[in-house]
Order: structure tokens, then C-alpha cells, then sequence
């Protein structure tokens, strides 16, 4: 069946057979085809193509609703973690929680030295962090599932640091994953620890105001890229690779970012990347204005919004770092339980370890918390994963359970 839709309802595996647009108003030549992935789609944007016809018999139809659209997400984001690759972890997960632990509180007490530095107009030295940056690079390295998932918990009071080593955490767990080199990782993660220290010029009420910032104040806001690399700029002596992460981690993939509109690749690997764990840390952190999101919702939205605020295959990247369910995630099992994921599997990220705790059925807590491996078919009574929960739905703390 031949359907007409809007450029914006076209979807990867759609077959295209008319562009609606003369052979001289647009710079494709081909007008029948099979849409490959995001980036694709923007480029027809691009073009200028407004509106295109697909045949639904050579390709996929529109999803028939928002549930459907959703779910279509889903599958894709399971099939990118499927074929996540598998690490060896050297330090069992609780040997190397607590050193997590300990290490968060020194990144964050060190971030907030800095940061008091530059509000009282002191010089501010970067290369102070570089010590507590190899130790977490260590920590990734020992045992994936333990620095990344911990740093995700902060403080009302403490937002800032806390956003500047989680967002850290990640991004050195996302190097990792893409093969880059010890010494550039460094540099990733060091200028994401510093990125935000242009808040120390802002009011703090702006940045922390529970209601929506009026257009005057979100380009007071937006000012802090520019300002953070003032400060940093007079006192320190960054690396490439971090500076980029400074002034390019609002910058999206479409051209609407800040402060300097650019698009594609004209931003650097550093900036792309830094502008996913950027997104993912606040979507996942509680904030004045909105309670936090699920890692598994903050995720779909991340990969809806790939090829356009996002680059698509970065995105696809990130999925398979952190996994579509990562540690800290509430989910449904087959059972009727609700479970909380406490460690990822890297042979089969759909089952992971996770911590069973309350009964949806008779709506009460387990008595005895069991942690389950759902690859395992022995001593699995609980059935595999149906889809991703909230917290805040069932009135269940995260805090209360998360692993020792």
C-alpha cells in the first residue's frame, strides 16, 4: 500500500517511492529506496523534502500508535545490546563498590575546591584533578558496573559536583568502549569534569530555579560555556580534547545547540560525546523543576532523538557502554516482581543480575531481597524482563536498594 506521510513520520526501513519534489530541486538521485537509518532521514531534511510516499509492502508502515512507537524503540535498543562486547571484570562488583565510594568523595570534595576557587575569583587549576581522573579510569577499568552506576546518586546540595564525576564516569566508560586510547580518555574526562565551572559566575538561583528560565535568562545560563573557559583559559593549561569538551557539550548534532550553532561534524568526536553523557546524567538526576528519569527511559529518548540533537552512531555506542538496562534500573518480570538491576551481564545485556524486592500482585515488599542472574535458567523462578518501571510509580526509594 502507497502512503504519504511527513518527512518527520519517516523511519528507518520505510520504503520510499516518491520524494514529491522535481529532479532539480534536490541533489538525491534515486527516488525509490529503502531509508538505512537517522542520519539518512536528515539528510532528505536537509534536501528539503517536506513530505515523502512509501510503499508499506516493501518496507515498515507508520507504528499505528505512540505505544507502538515506543516499543519499536525498544527492540532497537535491545538489538544494539545484544552485540554489546564482552569485558573481563578482574575485582568482584562489591570489592570495588567501596573503593568506588571513596573515590567519589574525594572527586567531588576535589571539583568543589575548584569551583570555590573560581567564585572567589582564585586561580583555578585543572591539572589538580588529574590525579583522582586516573583513579577513576582504574576503577572503570577494574569493574565497569561499580564507579558509573554510584556516581549517578547525588545531593540535592551537591548537584554540581556531583553531575561533573558522574558525567566524568561515563565518559571514560564510553572511551573505553570505543577503543580510544588511555591518555585521550584522560583528556575526555578531565574536561567534562570542568565543563559546568562557569556556573561559578551565574547566579545560582538561575541555575537551580524550579520553574521554567525566562529567554533572558537561559542566555544568561548559556553564557556559562564561554565564562568556564575564561576561567580555565587564564589559570590552567588544558589539552585539546578537554577544551572541546568545555565549549562544545550544548552543541547538538542538528545545528540547535549552543553557543556557536554547530552542526554534525563540525562538532568534534569530544563534544558529540560529551553532549550524550551530559544529557543522560541530568535526564537520570533529580532537579528543581523535574523529578528524575529512569536509565532505561532516559536511554529511549536519547536514541529517539539520535540523527537529530544526537549523533546517531554515538548514540548506538552509548547504548551498548552503560546497556539497555543499566545498574540502578527498576524493571517487571515475568513473575510480577519488581527488581532492581544491580550488576549488567555482558554476555547477554538483556538478563541481567538484579536484586528482586516487591511483589506487584499482592503490592508488598519480598520478605528476604534475592538476587537473581536472569541468564541463568537454573534458579531463575522470576521469568526474564518485561519492560522497564519507575520508581516513582510504585512509591519504591532507589537509595533504600541499592547494593552494598
Amino acid at each position: 500500500m502507497i502512503r504519504k506521510i511527513a518527512i518527520d513520520q519517516l523511519l528507518p526501513d520505510m520504503y520510499v517511492v516518491d520524494l514529491h519534489k522535481g529532479w532539480l530541486d534536490h541533489s538525491l538521485w534515486q527516488s525509490k529506496f529503502k531509508v538505512r537509518d537517522e542520519a539518512h532521514v536528515w539528510k532528505l531534511k536537509e534536501d528539503g523534502i517536506s513530505e515523502v510516499s512509501i510503499d508499506t509492502d516493501k518496507g515498515i508502515d507508520l507504528p499505528p500508535s505512540p505505544i507502538a512507537r515506543i516499543n519499536q524503540i525498544d527492540q532497537r535498543l535491545k538489538s544494539l545490546a545484544e552485540i554489546r562486547a564482552t569485558t573481563p571484570h578482574p575485582v568482584s562488583l562489591g570489592e570495588e563498590r567501596r573503593r568506588a565510594g571513596r573515590l567519589m568523595q574525594e572527586a567531588s570534595g576535589t571539583v568543589s575546591s575548584l569551583m570555590i576557587s573560581a567564585r572567589a575569583g582564585q586561580k583555578v587549576d585543572a591539572a589538580y584533578l588529574e590525579p583522582v581522573v586516573s583513579k577513576m579510569i582504574a576503577s572503570v577499568i577494574r569493574n565497569p558496573d561499580a564507579l558509573v552506576p554510584l556516581a549517578r546518586l547525588k545531593g540535592m546540595d551537591s548537584y554540581a559536583n556531583d553531575h561533573a564525576v558522574a558525567t566524568a564516569a561515563l565518559i571514560i566508560a564510553f572511551g573505553r568502549h570505543q577503543g580510544m586510547a588511555e591518555p585521550e580518555i584522560e583528556k575526555l574526562a578531565l574536561g567534562t569534569m570542568v565543563k559546568d565551572i562557569g556556573h561559578s559566575a551565574l547566579d545560582s538561583r538561575l541555575t537551580t530555579k524550579p520553574g521554567g528560565l525566562s529567554h533572558a535568562e537561559f542566555s544568561i545560563v548559556q553564557s556559562h560555556v564561554e565564562e568556564g573557559l575564561a576561567v580555565l583559559d587564564a589559570t590552567s593549561r588544558l589539552p585539546e580534547t578537554a577544551i572541546a569538551v568545555v565549549l562544545e557539550h550544548h552543541e547538538r548534532y542538528n545545528g540547535c545547540g549552543y553557543p556557536y550553532r554547530m552542526a554534525g561534524d563540525e562538532i568534534s568526536v569530544a563534544g558529540r560525546m560529551a553532549a550524550i553523557v551530559d544529557t543522560y546524567d541530568a535526564m537520570t538526576s533529580d532537579r528543581p523543576y523535574r523529578a528524575a528519569m529512569s536509565p532505561a527511559h532516559a536511554l529511549r529518548q536519547l536514541y529517539e532523538e539520535s540523527g537529530t540533537q544526537y549523533d546517531p552512531a554515538l548514540v548506538a555506542a552509548f547504548v551498548k557502554t552503560v546497556g539497555i538496562y543499566p545498574v540502578g534500573t527498576l524493571v517487571l518480570l515475568d513473575s510480577g516482581h519488581l527488581a532492581m538491576v544491580v550488576q549488567a551481564n555482558p554476555d547477554n545485556m538483556l538478563a541481567p543480575v538484579v536484586r528482586v524486592i516487591y511483589h506487584t500482585g499482592r503490592q508488598q515488599y519480598v520478605t528476604t531481597p534475592v538476587d537473581v542472574d536472569l541468564s541463568r535458567k537454573i534458579g531463575n523462578h522470576y521469568g526474564q524482563i518485561v519492560r522497564a518501571e519507575t520508581f516513582e510509580r510504585w512509591g519504591i526509594s532507589p537509595l533504600r536498594w541499592q547494593p552494598a
